[in-house]
């Protein structure tokens, strides 16, 4: 069943969610899923139906089943961290692959639309690295969180095929240490990882964040998300000079705040490693960053390479080569 604005509000009054009067806007910005804002003069929410091929210019075939481990997901971590952390599910379709949550909590904004604007604010760094290491300590400690999302279909299909494998095709030259990499990654498995943790997935509040978007959810090595985070934060860094230092210092703030909520999953080869893939991936895989110019993108492949073939000794110093944009 694939839904359209035009049939949500029956579809949800009939399930109690919400009243047929209810007025229905389209979210942009994903491509991976028709999002839908519902709201009614008290009330709102929002809808999710993943789609069977990604809106990218390359082919990009991705299990719609991700949509049952996405709101799994959201639950988990609201059970793990308490109510806050994550939109509440209200609803739930497996068979038609939608759910509806609730609407983010007014008072936030995009974290991305910020820092893209130049407004930097280091806490907001800060807070996304402490939790994100608040989801992954908590999870270690708790078994049937790795039972429930062992299944590494959506990391395969949504990160390993579209990002490192197709990058290795495009780059012979880094291909035996992309395939170590991918090796690595999809044999440690010692927390929940979210696959998906990037401003753009994050509702930054003046003392909080809020985690949207969990669709590659599984059990996994953590520093993928810690990686992934890293590296959009790089690549804007990269993308806007004038800003590139507080760009650097709020990912080293990142860093710093997820080690001090979970120090015994840092790993600082493996995140280098992973972010080396990433900053090449973002310029030549199937999801190329679309904010980035020839001049930025350049820089990106070669410090992502160089992390790859030259690695530093700590992620910090990693993110000092962004820092001066050289590798």
């Amino acid at each position: 069943m694939e839904l359209t604005a035009e049939a949500l509000p029956d579809l949800l009054a009939e399930r109690g969610l919400a009243p047929a009067s209810a007025a229905v806007a389209p979210l942009g910005g994903g491509i991976s899923n028709d999002v839908w804002r519902v709201s009614w003069d008290d009330g709102c929410l929002v809808v999710k139906q993943a789609l069977p091929f990604l809106r990218v210019a390359e082919e990009w075939a991705y299990d719609v089943g991700r949509s049952s481990v996405e709101h799994r997901c959201l639950s988990a971590i609201n059970r793990l961290l308490g109510p806050g952390a994550a939109p509440d599910v209200l609803y739930a379709n497996d068979e038609a692959h939608w759910f509806a949550m609730a609407c983010a909590p007014p008072g936030g904004v995009q974290w991305k639309e910020q820092l893209l604007a130049g407004e930097i604010d280091l806490r907001a760094g800060y807070r996304a690295g402490a939790l994100l290491g608040r989801i992954h300590a908590a999870s270690a400690a708790d078994p049937a969180i790795a039972v429930e999302f062992a299944d590494q279909t959506t990391m395969l299909e949504g990160r390993i095929d579209p990002y490192h494998r197709f990058t290795a095709a495009r780059h012979p030259e880094l291909a035996p240490l992309i395939d170590a990499e991918v090796e690595r990654l999809l044999a440690t498995r010692r927390a929940l990882v979210l696959g998906d943790y990037a401003p753009k997935n994050l509702i930054a509040y003046p003392d909080a964040m809020l985690v949207l978007d969990v669709e590659v959810a599984h059990w996994g090595d953590p520093v993928f998300d810690v990686a992934f985070c890293v590296n959009h934060l790089c690549l804007k860094a990269l993308h806007l000079p004038r800003h590139r230092a507080l760009l650097c210092a709020t990912a080293r703030g990142l860093v710093g705040a997820y080690a001090e909520e979970a120090p015994m999953l840092v790993d600082d080869p493996g995140t280098i490693a992973e972010l080396g893939v990433l900053m090449v991936a973002r310029v030549d895989g199937k999801s190329p960053a679309e904010y980035l110019d020839d001049r930025s993108r350049g820089l990106a492949l070669a410090i992502g390479a160089s992390l790859l073939t030259d690695p530093p000794a700590t992620v910090h110093d990693a993110i000092a080569r962004v820092e001066v944009g050289a590798p």
